[in-house]
């Protein structure tokens, strides 16, 4: 069977630094071995060294906030940018869906959320040699964003974080897993 171990974490905050787009982040620090998703909240402070995105690097970015939903993605499967990079598109989409349940009118630009042109999310793929890595924040309150973000925060939005984080990451499990079986049980063609 095809599955992506889940951990939400709900009884600590964890600081998001970067540090976690590197492989086997959740082996090492949860002994998730294999393919994974840990969601969990705290504080967002991505270091100049553990920067991936390099116009982000290049346009001296600040990518901070005091509190953040973190979705980590880990996948031991094919490590290719392409594939990162859409999957990560495809839980972008999956969360604005699962936002306009709840009611917000959220849309998606590229890798972002945005609620009435204010940004909800920050977001990056990545590869290494073993693995594919996604990381999605959205943001819970605007406290510490930067001030040329126009930003928007879930507690803004009457989203409560705790039940957030436990639906998405349910249902960004459900979207990779059929994702994956669908691939599977289809035959090529000659």
């Amino acid at each position: 069977m095809i599955n992506l171990d889940l951990l939400i974490i709900k009884d600590r905050r964890i600081d998001y630094d970067g540090s976690a787009i590197r492989s086997h982040w959740a082996y090492r620090n949860f002994g998730i071995l294999g393919d994974s998703l840990v969601v969990f909240r705290g504080r967002c402070d991505v270091k100049v060294e553990e920067m991936v995105d390099i116009e982000d690097l290049r346009l001296k970015k600040e990518i901070k906030g005091d509190d953040m939903i973190h979705y980590i993605a880990e996948i031991f499967w094919h490590p290719d940018v392409l594939l990162a990079s859409s999957l990560q598109k495809l839980f972008i989409a999956r969360l604005v869906e699962i936002l306009r349940d709840l009611g917000v009118d959220a849309e998606r630009e590229g890798d972002d959320i945005y609620v009435e042109g204010r940004k909800l999310s920050i977001s990056i793929a990545t590869v290494s040699p073993v693995s594919l890595k996604i990381h999605i924040g959205i943001n819970v309150s605007t406290s510490g964003v930067p001030r040329e973000v126009n930003a928007i925060g879930l507690d803004e939005l009457g989203v409560d974080a705790l039940e957030f984080m436990e639906r998405s990451g349910r249902e960004l499990v459900e979207e990779y897993e059929k994702v994956r079986k669908d691939s599977m049980k289809v035959r090529w063609v000659t």
